[in-house]
């Protein structure tokens, strides 16, 4: 079976490169719900769909015939974003690229009401249903359900067609899928994996919670607001 990593690895890269073509109608201008990032706005096609109340900021790019609805969050913190085409993102919905990691939705692909995905590659026509999370550096391939209220870790590779029960936990290449029962096990193995060092790049074995805290918040701060600054 073929890798998902290597299946979308093509997708993510052309989002940095101007030279290729882009379905859009330009540069939305700026409001406070649409506004740039590091000099880089959103850009919708013509044949999408934004609700007035949906925020998209940064390098977000909105393909054709794709649709984000009431108070979804859209944000290339620090790396881009691609709704492909008729993907639907639904209300209240979160999505971010964060770090080293870039979001790109693909195809028919839906993200439920109050979903969220941070710095993941999903395919075309998953479903990721209402409160589903799904966190960086997760590799979804085509046709994957993530259903209500599960969890797909840092980190993790799901195969084409996989399933990811209500409230269960996915973690891990390979993967294994932990019904909420066993969450202390799903927490062992993403400790094994390291949550910051995929997400922020910085090993924090050894410390407790609070210093954990301590630090993370002490370097995400900063950098928030140099991002996020006017």
């Amino acid at each position: 079976m073929p890798n998902p990593r290597d299946s979308l690895a093509g997708r993510v890269g052309h989002v940095d490169r101007p030279d290729q073509p882009t379905e859009v109608d330009g540069d939305l201008p700026t409001s406070v719900f649409r506004r740039s990032i590091r000099g880089r706005s959103p850009q919708v096609s013509v044949d999408a769909y934004v609700a007035p109340t949906a925020v998209l900021a940064g390098d977000v790019r909105v393909r054709a015939g794709a649709v984000v609805l009431d108070g979804a969050v859209v944000t290339a913190e620090s790396a881009p974003v691609v709704i492909g085409e008729e993907a639907i993102v639904m209300e209240n919905a979160v999505v971010r690229g964060a770090g080293r990691h870039p979001v790109d939705i693909g195809g028919h692909t839906l993200i439920g009401p109050g979903a969220h995905v941070t710095g993941a590659r999903i395919g075309a026509e998953c479903m990721i249903a209402t409160r589903a999370s799904v966190f960086n550096g997760a590799v979804i391939a085509d046709g994957v359900l993530v259903a209500v209220g599960a969890i797909v870790h840092v980190g993790t590779v799901l195969p084409e067609g996989s399933v990811v029960p209500m409230q269960h936990i996915a973690v891990g290449d390979p993967v294994q899928v932990l019904p909420p029962h066993e969450a202390d096990a799903a927490h062992d193995l993403v400790d094994r994996i390291g949550f910051t060092a995929v997400a922020f790049d910085h090993d924090t074995t050894g410390l407790d919670l609070r210093q954990c805290m301590s630090w993370l918040c002490g370097v995400y701060a900063p950098a928030l607001r140099r991002t996020h600054a006017p």
